[in-house]
């Protein structure tokens, strides 16, 4: 599914230059489902940031699939679109829209408009996630709860390659992370999406088939 090599990127502060990753390695099989848990600042959601495409790596290669992830602003573009669907703790759905116009938003970046059989899709999605009866409601008037799985709803509406979660549960009650973390895992056992999120929650964690720490800039194989 995809694989990164020696990857590398480095901040400079106002203490000089700091090492976030250092000569990372990361192979995804398909189907998997990837956790990688580490300490606040330790450069997690550099990590997500690299494997959706938003930043690139100061050394070392990504590939996706058959592609090998360059600089390019319009594959990036093609890609982010299509192959990955990205899941924000922040949700970042847009308030003025309803559950299912945000849901639709990610088919509206190369068409004018949307098909019946992708609203119908949208549709599935909602019903698939348990909030069929939301899909009219504005976002604004959501729970964090539902926003959330409204934005799992749009990221998977391209039926992505790779599903990306930044601390998905992160603003979640218990009760709300463990019905998102069974989600999640119903995500990658029904509908056979690969997925690797990031997270501090050691129970979000549990749900994963393989888990990762971070650790000075290195995975680590967590037991």
């Amino acid at each position: 599914m995809l694989q990164l090599n020696n990857i590398t990127k480095q901040y400079t502060d106002g203490s000089g230059i700091r090492k976030v990753l250092d000569g990372l390695s990361l192979q995804v099989d398909d189907g998997d489902f990837i956790a990688i848990t580490g300490e606040s600042g330790s450069g997690k959601t550099t990590l997500l940031s690299i494997l959706g495409t938003l930043i690139a790596p100061d050394e070392g290669t990504y590939t996706l699939g058959d592609v090998k992830i360059t600089d390019s602003a319009d594959q990036l573009s093609a890609i982010r679109n299509k192959q990955i669907g990205m899941v924000f703790q922040d949700h970042r759905l847009l308030p003025q829209f309803t559950a299912l116009q945000n849901i639709l938003l990610p088919l509206l970046a190369n068409e004018d408009s949307v098909s019946k059989e992708a609203t119908e899709k949208a549709e599935q999605l909602m019903d698939f996630m348990g909030i069929s009866l939301l899909k009219d409601k504005n976002v604004s008037n959501l729970s964090g709860g539902e926003k959330t799985r409204v934005a799992i709803c749009r990221a998977l509406i391209n039926q992505p390659l790779l599903l990306l979660a930044d601390e998905p549960t992160g603003q979640l009650d218990d009760v709300n992370a463990q019905l998102v973390a069974n989600l999640f895992k119903k995500i990658n056992a029904e509908l056979h999406t690969t997925i690797v999120m990031v997270t501090h929650s050691q129970e979000m964690a549990k749900v994963a088939n393989k888990c990762f720490s971070l650790l000075q800039g290195k995975l680590i194989v967590k037991n």
